[in-house]
C-alpha cells in the first residue's frame, strides 16, 4: 500500500504545482467587470440590494463580490494570486480538521489535506469556473472552504461548550446560507438532523439562524425573475423533473463510484475511526442529505453544471464511509480508479449536454500546460483591455482571442455579425462604450 500513498502524494503535489502555474495567466472575465461597474454606480449596499431584487439571493456571495478591486488592479494581479490563495486555504482548513479530529501532527495533517485536494479536484465538473473565475470562485469554491471552518468550529464547540465557538458557528451558518444554495441545503439538512439528536436551546437557535438565512436567500425577488417558467403541462413538467433528477443522480453515482476505491485506500485509517464512532443508521441519514439539493435541482430542471460540485464532494465523502463500513473490500480496485482518473474526458454527449461527459480533470490540466500557449492568451487579453481603455471612440471592434485555454475561464464577445451578447454588454458598460464587438 505504500506505493499507493507515494503515487497519490506525487500526483497531488504535481497537480497543485500545475494549477499554481496556470493561475499565473488568469485574468478578469465576464461578471468580474459587471460587479466592478455596478458597485461603482450604486455603492456596495446599493448594489447588494440591486442584485437581491433583480438577480439572486446569495447575500454573502454576491456581497463579497462587490469588493472586487478591478479598477484598482490594472496589472491583473488579483486573478493570478487569488486561485492560489483559495487552493492553499482549502488545504490548510482540511489540515486543521484532520489535526483536530484525528490528532495528527501538522505534517501528517497537511499531507492528508493535500491528498484530499486531489480528490476534490478530480470530481469537479468545471474547474475553470470553480477555481479561476474570480467572482465564480467566491460562489462555488470559497463556501466549501468556509464550510470546512464550520466543521472545525462545531468540533471545538462540541468539545468545550464555549460561547466563542458557538458564536462563530452561528456566524458561519448565516454566511453559508447566503453563499451558495446547494451548500446551504446540505448544511441546513445537517442542522435539521442535529436538532433531532439535540433538544437544547442552542441547537434550536442554530436551526432558526439557518432557516432565516435560507429564507432570505431562496425568497429573493431576483431568483424568481431569473427562473424561466415552463410552458409544459402538469404531467410533462413532472416527467421532465424526474428525468433531470435521475440523470443528475446517475452522473454523480458513476463519477464518484470510479473514485471511491482509491479514496478508501488513501483514507482508510480515517474512515475506520469514523465508522467506529457512528452507527450505520446515522451514517445513512447523513448520506441521504445529499438528496436535498438533488431534488431541488431536479425540481427546477437543472442539469449537471458548476452548481453540482458541492453535491458531488459531499456525496463522495458520505458514500465512502458507508461503502467502507459495508463493502470495504472495494479498496482492492484502487488501481482501476488511478488509471481511469488519468484518462481524457469522454465525448459521448452533444454540446448542449456536454457536462454529462465525464472528466477527472488531470488529463485536461496536463494538456493545458503542455500544449496551450498561456502566455499568448494572457498577452492577447492584456492588449484587448489596453485597447478598450485607451481608444477614445465609443464604438470599437477588436480581434478575437486566438489562444483560448480550456482550464482558464473565458467567454468571448459577440462578433459584428451576431446579436449583442451578455459579455459584450458587460464590457460596454464597464468601459463606457456604446458598441464593442469582435471582428
Amino acid at each position: 500500500m505504500k506505493s499507493v500513498y507515494t503515487f497519490t502524494a506525487f500526483l497531488s503535489i504535481t497537480l497543485i504545482i500545475g494549477l499554481v502555474y496556470i493561475s499565473f495567466f488568469n485574468v478578469y472575465q465576464t461578471d468580474d467587470y459587471i460587479y466592478a461597474y455596478t458597485t461603482e454606480k450604486f455603492g456596495i449596499l446599493g448594489n447588494m440590494l440591486e442584485f437581491y431584487l433583480n438577480w439572486g439571493g446569495r447575500y454573502f456571495g454576491y456581497g463579497y463580490n462587490m469588493l472586487i478591486p478591478l479598477s484598482k488592479d490594472p496589472e491583473n494581479i488579483l486573478p493570478k494570486v487569488y486561485p492560489v490563495f483559495l487552493i492553499f486555504s482549502f488545504i490548510a482548513v482540511s489540515a486543521l480538521n484532520f489535526k483536530e479530529f484525528f490528532k495528527y501532527s501538522w505534517l501528517q495533517a497537511f499531507s492528508k489535506g493535500v491528498a484530499l485536494f486531489l480528490f476534490y479536484t478530480v470530481i469537479l465538473t468545471n474547474i475553470a469556473e470553480h477555481f479561476f473565475w474570480f467572482t465564480g470562485s467566491n460562489v462555488y469554491f470559497l463556501p466549501v472552504i468556509i464550510s470546512g471552518l464550520l466543521v472545525f468550529f462545531c468540533k471545538k464547540y462540541n468539545d468545550t461548550n464555549k460561547r466563542m465557538w458557538y458564536g462563530l458557528v452561528l456566524l458561519l451558518i448565516f454566511i453559508l446560507m447566503g453563499s451558495n444554495e446547494i451548500l446551504a441545503l446540505i448544511v441546513f439538512g445537517m442542522i435539521i438532523y442535529w436538532n433531532t439528536q439535540n433538544k437544547s436551546t442552542r441547537a434550536r437557535i442554530m436551526l432558526m439562524v439557518g432557516l432565516s438565512g435560507i429564507l432570505i436567500s431562496f425568497l429573493a425577488p431576483g431568483n424568481f425573475l431569473r427562473m424561466a417558467e415552463s410552458q409544459d403541462g402538469f404531467y410533462m413538467k413532472w416527467f421532465k423533473r424526474i428525468i433531470y433528477f435521475s440523470a443528475d443522480t446517475t452522473y454523480i453515482v458513476i463519477k464518484t463510484a470510479i473514485v471511491i476505491p482509491l479514496f478508501i485506500t488513501v483514507f482508510e485509517k480515517e474512515l475506520a475511526e469514523i465508522t467506529d464512532r457512528y452507527d450505520f443508521k446515522k451514517l445513512i441519514i447523513i448520506w441521504m442529505i445529499s438528496f436535498l439539493p438533488l431534488l431541488f435541482l431536479g425540481f427546477i430542471m437543472n442539469s449537471i453544471g458548476r452548481q453540482f460540485e458541492n453535491i458531488i464532494f459531499f456525496w463522495m465523502l458520505s458514500s465512502s464511509v458507508i461503502l467502507y463500513m459495508r463493502f470495504g473490500e472495494i479498496k482492492k480496485f484502487w488501481i482501476f480508479s488511478m488509471i481511469i482518473i488519468l484518462l481524457p474526458q469522454t465525448n459521448f454527449f452533444p454540446e448542449k449536454y456536454k457536462n454529462f461527459n465525464i472528466s477527472f480533470n488531470i488529463n485536461t490540466i496536463a494538456k493545458e500546460i503542455l500544449y496551450t500557449n498561456l502566455k499568448a492568451y494572457d498577452r492577447e487579453i492584456s492588449e484587448r483591455v489596453h485597447t478598450l481603455k485607451t481608444t477614445p471612440s465609443d464604438s470599437i471592434v477588436v480581434d478575437k482571442i486566438k489562444t483560448v485555454p480550456v482550464v482558464l475561464y473565458f467567454d468571448e464577445m459577440s462578433s459584428v455579425n451576431e446579436t449583442r451578447d451578455y459579455v459584450s454588454m458587460q464590457l460596454e458598460r464597464y468601459f463606457n462604450k456604446k458598441y464593442i464587438r469582435t471582428k
